[in-house]
């Protein structure tokens, strides 16, 4: 059986299908409509002369043909990836296009800068930075480099330590001219308290060091977001005491609008940052260039 371009297509389509877990997210990945994907797939079952997947209105599942194909549909993809990674290592300059992922408050204040500065060495490189607060499926999405904070499942992705978030804990002046004493971490149970919380974490209990050793503190408050920007703004806005991040605390620190507290206890805990790509036999040379720059360039600014 001989396969041109266009069953070679399919069979990529095919992958990210099973990944994704439907034909509408391969659709949305790829950038063409659903129709379109039912047709590409509709003809490579045709060139196969076996139906592939079997379809419901909750999932697909592969058919015993299906998952045989889908093993070789994995070989293709990891092959073309391969020819494409030699092709750029044997270009006299690093060139090329590379997707990268960030959380949306760190890749603001820590990423954006670094990345402009990685494009004046890298000049015929194109960043395409996608922001937002979660893990993307690397491999499904066709990222080439994530940064991750905090601690990483288990996964075949390769990952780089960058270093630690530090952390600032915090208030507004106008807040604390009303508030309660606040001398020990245990005074914070007398204050209201912002955090973050997402679907999988809320960090809701803060640690301190310091002379005396360590202790925890479970905060309440009146506001958790999943946001680090929001929980500042609302900090400003006198809504309480905030742990946070202290890489994104620059301007509102200098210009006084948010103070320190606690000055005698070490917040702990910090998240480490990752830089996480996917496990692959040839690493392109654009790849290697971002992530040995942000380990270079990165753990000055957090």
């Amino acid at each position: 059986m001989s396969f041109e371009n266009e069953k070679i297509k399919g069979l990529v389509l095919f992958s990210h299908i099973n990944r994704l877990g439907s034909l509408s997210a391969a659709a949305q990945l790829l950038g063409i409509s659903r129709s379109s994907v039912s047709k590409q797939l509709a003809a490579l079952e045709n060139k196969i002369g076996s139906r592939l997947l079997n379809r419901t209105t909750r999932k697909i599942v592969l058919t015993e043909v299906g998952s045989q194909v889908l093993q070789e549909a994995h070989k293709v993809e990891l092959a073309l990836q391969t020819i494409e990674h030699i092709s750029e290592d044997h270009q006299s300059e690093i060139a090329g296009v590379l997707k990268v992922s960030c959380a949306s408050a760190q890749g603001r204040v820590h990423l954006v800068p670094l990345l402009v500065k990685f494009l004046k060495r890298y000049p015929k490189i194109t960043v395409k930075l996608q922001l937002e607060d979660r893990f993307v499926d690397m491999v499904a999405e066709s990222f080439d480099v994530s940064l991750r904070i905090g601690y990483l499942p288990d996964s075949t992705l390769i990952a780089r330590k960058i270093g630690d978030l530090t952390w600032t804990v915090c208030a507004s002046p106008e807040y604390l001219k009303t508030a309660p004493a606040l001398h020990t971490p245990t005074d914070l149970l007398n204050h209201r308290c912002l955090y973050y919380r997402n679907a999988k974490i809320s960090m809701n209990t803060w640690t301190f060091t310091s002379d005396i050793g360590e202790e925890s503190v479970p905060v309440s408050g009146p506001l958790a977001v999943n946001d680090p920007g929001a929980l500042i703004s609302a900090a400003v806005e006198g809504a309480g005491i905030l742990l946070i991040d202290t890489g994104l605390l620059t301007d509102t620190l200098r210009q006084g609008k948010l103070v320190p507290v606690l000055p005698k206890y070490k917040p702990i805990g910090g998240l480490p940052m990752y830089a996480v790509f996917p496990e692959r036999e040839f690493m392109p040379a654009k790849t290697r260039a971002l992530i040995n720059f942000l380990l270079e360039e990165m753990p000055s600014l957090i």
